[in-house]
Parts: C-alpha cells; sequence; structure tokens
C-alpha cells in the first residue's frame, strides 16, 4: 500500500533513517552483474517536540524503498490497536504514516526487508515507539460555595487534573497568588488552604496550574472573598418573657461592618385555640451599616420573636424573645369529645399540657360525679357520669369544661317474642325480633341463611313462616358503646296431625327419638327432608297394616268362640 505524501516533504523532518548518508553507489559496478546488493530503505522520522520523548503535535512519517531488489515491508499500530500495513517492492517507491493516523498513547511502527526467497533481514529493520500527547491536562476547581463567594477565615480550595489513560499523566500542581506560591504538589489532586484575608470588599485572586510529562500546561484563575467578622442582631422595645394585656410595638436592628446578605424578622403566634401563625416582617430600612425594622403585636396569643442575619461569609446571628398577650380564659380541650359518648369504661390519662392551653402558668381541678378524680384511674361502673374540669391562670381568667357520658360493657339482649327453641308448631308461625334495649341496634337479621333486610331506625321486625321445614335464625346486634352479640334459635313448621297421627306419635317418637336433634346438627337439605317426610308415610302405612291384619285376626277368633258356645 502507497500513501499519499511526496518523498518532497522529507526536507521538513530533522531525523532521516538511512543505510547510507552518502550518495548511492552503482550496484552495478561495485558487484557481479548476476547479484545485486540490497539497500536498506530511507525513513523519514521527525524529532519528539515534547519533554520526555512525547509529540505534543502528531508527526507524520515517510518511507521509501530505495533498493532494486527485495522488499519493504511496515506495520503501523496505533494506541487503539487499529493496525496499517504495506509492503514496497519497486525502486523509489515510497509509503507515509499521516499524522491523523497517530492516536493518543502509545503507537508502533515496525519496518523490516525481506529477499527474494522471503527471508528477513534483520540487519534492515527499525522498530519505533511514537508517545503522542497532544491534549493539556484538564483541571478542575472547586470552593464550598463556589467561585466569587465569601468564607470565614479560610477556604480551601480543591484542584484535581485528569490527563486521560492514553496522557502522559501529571507532572506538577501548583497553587500562586500573585508572585506568591501557596502550595505545590506531584500529584494529581490537592486541598490548598487559602489563609488571605478580602480587604476593603476586594477578592483575592489565586492561580492554580498543571502540567504533564510530555509538556502541555493549563491554567484556571479564581477570585475568593474570606471575611473575619459577623452581624450583630437586637431585639428591642420589650423585656423577655413578659405578659402584658396591651399591644406591643418590636424593633428589630441587625449591625454589620462589611455588606448584609440577608435579614429576616418574624413573629410565630400561637393563639387561644393552638393555631399557629407566622407574621413575618417584610419592610426593612437601611442606614448606614444598619438595617431596622418594627412590628406592632395587638392580638392575643404566645409570640416567639426571632431576628436573624447572615453575611456574605456565611457569618449569622440570632437573637430571640418570647411575649404574651392574654385576655382571655384557659382553653380546656377533649372533654366536648367526651360529651354523649358511650364507653365500655373511662380513664382520662392525656398529658396536661395537651388538653389544658394558656399562655400563662396555671392550676386545674378535675371531679367525677361530684368527687375529685385521680388523673389515669380507670372507671367500669356502668351508668351515666359526668366530668366537670376547671382551670385558673395567673391573670385570675377561668376556664371550665363538663362532659356527660355513659359507661356500658354489657353486649345487646336480643328477645325472641311468640317463638321458642327447639319447638315445633304446625301449619305457620308469627313471631317478632327486638331488642331488650330500644337504644341498641340490630346489624343483621338471617334465616336459614339468608340475610333479611333491616333498616337501622326500626327496633321491631316481624315474620310469618308457612314452609314445612326446620328453621334456624341468627341475629347480630351492637350498642352504642360498641358491645356485639350474636343470638341463635331454632324451630320446626310441619303439618297438622291427623286424629291418627297423634295417636300414633308416641310410637313414631320412639322409633326416631333422635331425629330432631340430627335435623338440628346436620341442617338436613330439601332432598333430605323429603325423605324423612317418605319414612313417616311408610311407617303410617305399615301401622295400618299391622292394624287391619289385627283386627282381622280379632274378629276371626270372635267367629269360632261363638261356633264353640
Amino acid at each position: 500500500m502507497i500513501l499519499g505524501l511526496s518523498y518532497c516533504q522529507l526536507s521538513f523532518w530533522g531525523n532521516v533513517v538511512s543505510a547510507k548518508e552518502e550518495e548511492f553507489v552503482d550496484d552495478e559496478e561495485s558487484a557481479d552483474e548476476n547479484e545485486e546488493k540490497i539497500e536498506k530503505f530511507q525513513l523519514a522520522i521527525p524529532p519528539e517536540d515534547g519533554k520526555n520523548g512525547y509529540y505534543v503535535t502528531r508527526p507524520e512519517v515517510e518511507l521509501c524503498h530505495v533498493s532494486k531488489v527485495g522488499v519493504t515491508k511496515y506495520c503501523f499500530t496505533d494506541s487503539n490497536g487499529q493496525s496499517m500495513e504495506g509492503v514496497l517492492s519497486q525502486e523509489n517507491e515510497k509509503a507515509s504514516i499521516e499524522k491523523e493516523r497517530f492516536q493518543e498513547g502509545k503507537n508502533h511502527l515496525s519496518v523490516w526487508m525481506e529477499d527474494a526467497e522471503g527471508n528477513r533481514l534483520e540487519e534492515s529493520s527499525v522498530e519505533k515507539d511514537f508517545l503522542i500527547d497532544t491534549k493539556a491536562p484538564t483541571l478542575y476547581l472547586q470552593t464550598p460555595r463556589g467561585e466569587g463567594s465569601w468564607y470565614q477565615k479560610e477556604v480551601v480550595l480543591k484542584a484535581s487534573a485528569e490527563d486521560g489513560e492514553q496522557g502522559s499523566q501529571i507532572n506538577w500542581l501548583s497553587c500562586t497568588s500573585g508572585d506568591r506560591v501557596l502550595g505545590g504538589t506531584s500529584e494529581s489532586m490537592a486541598d490548598f488552604r487559602i489563609h488571605l484575608e478580602s480587604t476593603a470588599g476586594e477578592a483575592v485572586y489565586v492561580t492554580v496550574g498543571v502540567s504533564d510529562r510530555a509538556g502541555n500546561y493549563t491554567e484556571k484563575s479564581c477570585k475568593l472573598y474570606i471575611d473575619h467578622h459577623s452581624p450583630q442582631t437586637m431585639i428591642e422595645g420589650i423585656q423577655n418573657y413578659m405578659i402584658t394585656s396591651q399591644p406591643v410595638e418590636v424593633t428589630y436592628r441587625v449591625t454589620e461592618d462589611n455588606l448584609i446578605r440577608k435579614a429576616s424578622a418574624c413573629a410565630k403566634r400561637k393563639d387561644p385555640a393552638g393555631n399557629m401563625t407566622v407574621l413575618e416582617v417584610t419592610d426593612w430600612f437601611e442606614s448606614g451599616n444598619e438595617y431596622s425594622a418594627k412590628q406592632f403585636l395587638t392580638e392575643d396569643g404566645i409570640y416567639q420573636l426571632g431576628v436573624k442575619a447572615a453575611d456574605y461569609a456565611g457569618y449569622e446571628d440570632n437573637n430571640e424573645a418570647q411575649v404574651i398577650i392574654d385576655k382571655e380564659n384557659p382553653v380546656i380541650r377533649y372533654v366536648d369529645r367526651l360529651h354523649q359518648q358511650y364507653l365500655k369504661s373511662f380513664c382520662w390519662n392525656y398529658p396536661i399540657e395537651e388538653w389544658i392551653l394558656d399562655f400563662t402558668s396555671y392550676t386545674y381541678s378535675v371531679s367525677l360525679d361530684g368527687k375529685l378524680y385521680h388523673l389515669g384511674e380507670e372507671i367500669l361502673a356502668e351508668g351515666g357520669h359526668i366530668l366537670d374540669v376547671k382551670a385558673i391562670d395567673s391573670a385570675g381568667n377561668i376556664g371550665t369544661a363538663k362532659a356527660y357520658f355513659v359507661i356500658d360493657h354489657t353486649a345487646p339482649q336480643v328477645v325472641f317474642s311468640n317463638l321458642e327453641d327447639e319447638k315445633t308448631y304446625e301449619e305457620e308461625k308469627d313471631f317478632q325480633i327486638t331488642l331488650s334495649n330500644q337504644e341498641d341496634f340490630i346489624k343483621e337479621i338471617r334465616i336459614n341463611g339468608e340475610v333479611q333486610k333491616t333498616n337501622s331506625r326500626s327496633k321491631i321486625y316481624q315474620y310469618t313462616v308457612q314452609e314445612y321445614r326446620n328453621y334456624e335464625i341468627i341475629v347480630k346486634a351492637y350498642d352504642r358503646a360498641g358491645n356485639q352479640t350474636t343470638e341463635r334459635i331454632s324451630f320446626d313448621i310441619v303439618p297438622k296431625e291427623t286424629a291418627f297421627q297423634k295417636i300414633t306419635r308416641p310410637m313414631r317418637e320412639k322409633i326416631v327419638p333422635s331425629q330432631k336433634k340430627e335435623q338440628k346438627e346436620n341442617k338436613p337439605s330439601v332432598q333430605a327432608s323429603f325423605v324423612k317426610k317418605l319414612c313417616f308415610i311408610g311407617i303410617g302405612i305399615l301401622i295400618l297394616m299391622i292394624g287391619s291384619v289385627m283386627i282381622g285376626w280379632a274378629v276371626k277368633q270372635r267367629r269360632n268362640l261363638k261356633k264353640e258356645l
């Protein structure tokens, strides 16, 4: 393969490797007519233009086959493993390795000659590594709050440099400010502590430079602001923790030797109902190096006052105070929730600060049914009770709360009117379902598993059943206190008995004494009931037949007795 550069370009490079530096000699005059000498190729390689054997610009290499016999072969492999091979066999045939072929990192060129038989001539071979690094290192600078920010007393400037996998790698990393060297290292990362102080609000300029082994160089500059002073805050016009029934005028004040970055003030008000409101200060007045703002407080509440200020170096200062404006009675919570409630038991165990709210100190008393009640005591006595709470604050305001409630831990009682368990009724049955306490509620009624329609406002349910079968009724009920109960009752509806069935009932009950018990336990299906009815009919027919035989036998005996007489 022959590449595009002309051989005349060799004159621009400073290193030409040749088998001879003198002029070419005519081989026909120095050798036998039948034998020609193989002359070594010419290879033009520019010198390294970087440090430590590196090229900081990509070179261009030219190869020329000058021999009349033999061949020149070459193989070029870049740092990515991509190869380019070629053979030069004609006299003065040329090939070029263009600069675009060279990649960052280590590239390798092999050139050798072979005779007519393909034997490699080791004395006519060249192996050359090309170390390429055309890219300057990448430099990163980082400060805690970024360039142009203010810092307290000192700032740590983090510097890190990268030269890539194929680069020559970092040689030196340094930090300076003007002619002053602040630090240096051969590592790729460093923390430089800058203690220089800004004056008159001016920045301190710092420069970080990095060089790699090939000689490439990168530098970056940044400006830093370093301060040593903090602002001062004050709250004026009040005394801390004062209690008053009059409006209050508060003055917030901030002073700073340098520039104030931010000033804020607010009053957090907790009203008698426990609601929180934040009253922000929005209008500030500037006078020289001082900021001030005023706020008027008129409503009842506990006011937590606060003022904050910060300068550009991050110094902060704050001040806090509390003011109470109280014209109202203490607030007693949760008692109203108890009023008209039905409970299984009663126990008042709330933390005091949770259910009595006032802006000042207070005393309190709790009584139950006119007697002193001890907080946390459990009351189980059923019936109505009265809870009475009283609180008096330090200003003499009085707060009271009262609640009536009922304790009930007895489950509801279901009443089945005109109906008895395990009874048998003929033809049909009318009955009612209700509750002994009409304030309780029926949750569900099921007749033989089928849910009946109920209404929470209905207290009495009336039913009539006529189908001949076994019935099971399940009733679920609950009361206001959450007590629940489930009641069951079973009974039978059968056809009306004939005179004969009434005569034979003792025999039938003796034959199948456990029929009703089995029906209740096993809950027979309609088909099973039909089979049992057939059994009853069969037994009846059998009894009729036996009766007929006995009557016939008695008549015959009577006739025989008359003949004998």
